[in-house]
């Protein structure tokens, strides 16, 4: 047992008192003696007894009453852990800010809003020499400090901006941030306090029943306490936006189309599936006119006209598509809406158009139109593609204004253009390239060896009446994504005759073969090789439904970084330094850069892209490209873990779930000092203050009636 308030242990003392009045109040009575009276003093011997034991029972209760009363004061408590709980105490609290914290809870307050009261609360526990580390996170930790610290004004000041940001979850990344705070604590008492509606996507896939579903970095678990305040919305019932892209049109003549994707996360009811109302719209400069885009004139973003309204159908749990029409082609970019739902973050998605929202390729190959051609044109502009062929003499000057550089069927490169293309990769490039027929083996591979990639060596031709197939050697890359999922399957019923044999260089990686011996798509640092023939004479595969995805993807990813057509809040944009670079957020806010230098060249890259919208690059004063932030879908899939499983994560007993409803601050000096005593010691003061006036007036009533004997 320790006290809370040891210095109230003074207050014993006072138990002396009845003591000291007992000693000083008591008289010695003059002894006269009669001997008349001799022959009764035997019989009050043991009435004086009796009245000698009563007297020091009423002055033991007396004492014992004023001393509990004194140890009350003090606050005493049963020992809470293995710990001294009047020792110092690191607090580490880790509070969800992701995108699924901005579902509303019962009171259509933001989940943060509750999480930011428990964070006070957690605040008021804090004693003088108490730490406490907050790290607010989402697909990042971001602590407030390096290390624990004491400053409750500032801890106070940074839970009132606690607000959801449109960023993923990622919690794996913020309990590694706690394990290695608590584990360079030297405190004696470690609590980690965890706010979060614990988002089930946000542990990596982990499994929902069975097993534990979450493996907690390496840190001092069984020496610290845990405890998991989970946050439930009012609704778990969602829908979100996955995708809204511009259609590739048939023809130029043909109306402009948006393709919409959406996921319901139980957002209808029952096996019928329902259909969501979808509309699109505009977003313009509210500067002016488009003039004032092109000369680079800041000026915020805003929903203008309507360009076309549809429905997308939902079952319970699934995906759906739409093909929305389009009135006209908006300029720069436009937003596709859903209604309300529980998780208003994803019911916006944002798509780029016009020349500025489109990637530009540029294709070096020799002889006519190939397949490789035919496919990057596909559906340009409305694919998000935009390619220029460029000979010899013309690469070299045309590369400076490139997104990415496609080698295709050619020869050799000369001198300047092979120098232009390496320098293009080095300021962070992207590379595709496919070798046909005329490639010659000896200057390939001089490429291939500079851009550490692979080696390729001459054909092989496959047995009579047999094909290779084009098979997967990984799962999970964004360029094969809608592709069969598991490795070892055929991504394409096309065949292959004669392929050459490639071989990927050390620190590349396979995504496609055609077996062990015969490498298809390799991928090293800002390059893809894809080792597929494409003439009739030795595969199909430029006639199947597999290569023009295939390709759209590969050049998606090697000139944005990933296959979707947009980016994810948190990530950076780049470009090659080659220009003076600034960019613009939806509202006009400049977004800060930084130019980084690697490998030889520098590259202009922003600050992570908190916010969702249609961003816009200026280069030198000029609108060079628009691209768009929007947040993961993975993000409305609002389920949580079991709490069971969070709870099994952490050893036997250390872990324990808090309630908001719950009073926090007691719960957690119960477990941090023990259980307190202060009123078991007030009743039992009082109990024996009831039986010091009960033994005190034992016996008046006898002797007020007994007959006074006169005379």
């Amino acid at each position: 047992m320790n006290f809370l308030n040891p210095l109230f242990l003074f207050g014993l003392g006072a138990a002396a008192i009845p003591v000291l009045i007992h000693l000083f109040t008591r008289r010695k009575p003059r002894e006269v003696r009669f001997p008349s009276l001799d022959f009764i003093s035997e019989v009050n011997q043991s009435e004086i007894r009796r009245l000698r034991l009563k007297q020091w029972l009423l002055l033991l209760l007396r004492t014992l009453a004023v001393a509990l009363l004194a140890m009350a004061m003090a606050r005493p408590s049963l020992q809470g852990g293995s710990r001294g709980g009047t020792a110092a105490s690191t607090l580490v609290a880790l509070v969800d800010v992701s995108g699924s914290m901005g579902a509303p809870d019962a009171e259509g307050r933001p989940l943060t809003a509750t999480a930011r009261r428990v964070v006070e609360s957690l605040l008021a526990t804090l004693g003088p020499a108490d730490e406490l580390l907050l790290v607010p996170y989402d697909r990042t930790p971001r602590p407030l400090s390096e290390a624990p610290i004491a400053d409750a004004v500032r801890l106070r000041a940074a839970s009132q901006t606690l607000t959801p940001s449109a960023s993923a979850t990622d919690h794996a990344a913020a309990l590694d941030v706690a394990a290695r705070a608590l584990t360079a604590s030297r405190a004696l008492n470690r609590e980690l306090f965890w706010v979060s509606d614990f988002q089930r996507t946000g542990f990596g896939g982990a499994p929902a029943a069975g097993g534990s579903g979450l493996e907690v970095p390496p840190g001092p678990w069984g020496t610290s306490r845990v405890y998991l305040v989970p946050l439930d919305p009012r609704s778990r019932a969602n829908a979100a936006l996955t995708n809204a892209a511009l259609a590739p049109a048939a023809d130029a003549g043909a109306a402009p189309a948006l393709e919409v994707g959406a996921v319901s996360y139980d957002a209808t009811s029952g096996s019928t599936a329902q259909d969501f109302a979808l509309e699109a719209r505009e977003l313009a400069s509210s500067a002016g006119d488009a003039a004032s885009v092109r000369n680079g004139a800041a000026g915020a973003s805003v929903p203008n006209l309507s360009l076309g309204r549809g429905f997308v159908s939902l079952a319970s749990r699934g995906e759906g598509r739409a093909l929305l029409p389009l009135s006209r082609l908006p300029e720069t970019g436009g937003e596709v809406l859903l209604p309300d739902d529980a998780l208003a973050l994803d019911n916006r998605r944002v798509f780029t158009s016009g020349r500025s929202g489109t990637l530009r390729v540029i294709l070096r190959e020799d002889g006519s139109s190939s397949p490789l051609r035919l496919a990057l044109e596909a559906g340009s502009p409305a694919s998000g593609l935009s390619v220029r062929a460029l000979d010899a003499t013309q690469l070299a000057a045309g590369v400076g204004d490139a997104d990415l550089v496609v080698i295709g069927d050619v020869e050799r490169l000369g001198p300047a253009e092979l120098q232009a293309v390496l320098d293009f990769h080095r300021a962070g490039g992207g590379l595709l390239l496919v070798p046909g027929g005329r490639a010659d083996l000896m200057a390939w591979n001089e490429l291939l060896g500079t851009l550490k990639t692979a080696a390729m060596a001459e054909e092989d031709a496959a047995p009579a009446g047999a094909a290779w197939r084009l098979l997967r050697a990984v799962a999970g890359h964004a360029i094969l994504d809608g592709f069969p999922a598991r490795p070892g399957e055929p991504l394409t019923q096309a065949r292959f005759t004669r392929v050459p044999v490639v071989r990927a260089a050390a620190g590349a990686r396979v995504l496609l073969r055609y077996d062990d011996r015969h490498a298809a798509l390799v991928e090293a640092e800002h390059v893809l090789l894809l080792a597929t023939p494409l003439d009739a004479a030795r595969s199909d595969f430029a006639i199947s439904g597999a290569f023009l995805p295939l390709v759209h993807q590969a050049a998606r990813v090697l000139a944005r970084g990933t296959a979707a057509p947009s980016l994810y809040p948190g990530d950076a944009w780049s470009a090659p330094a080659s220009a003076t670079w600034r960019v613009e957020d939806e509202a006009g806010r400049e977004v800060a850069l930084s130019v980084e230098t690697g490998g030889g060249a520098a590259r202009a890259v922003s600050a992570p892209l908190d916010r969702t919208g249609l961003y816009r690059a200026f280069a030198d004063g000029r609108l060079r490209t628009s691209f768009a932030v929007n947040p993961d879908p993975r993000e409305g899939d609002l389920a949580p873990l079991p709490e069971a499983s969070l709870v099994a994560a952490f050893p036997n007993g250390r872990a324990r779930v808090v309630r908001v409803g719950d009073d926090l601050a007691a719960r957690i000096r119960q477990a941090r000092f023990g259980r307190e005593l202060w009123p078991e010691f007030v009743i039992a003061a009082l109990l024996l203050l009831v039986a010091e006036s009960v033994i005190a007036r034992w016996g008046m009533a006898g002797l007020a009636s007994a007959p006074r004997r006169t005379g």
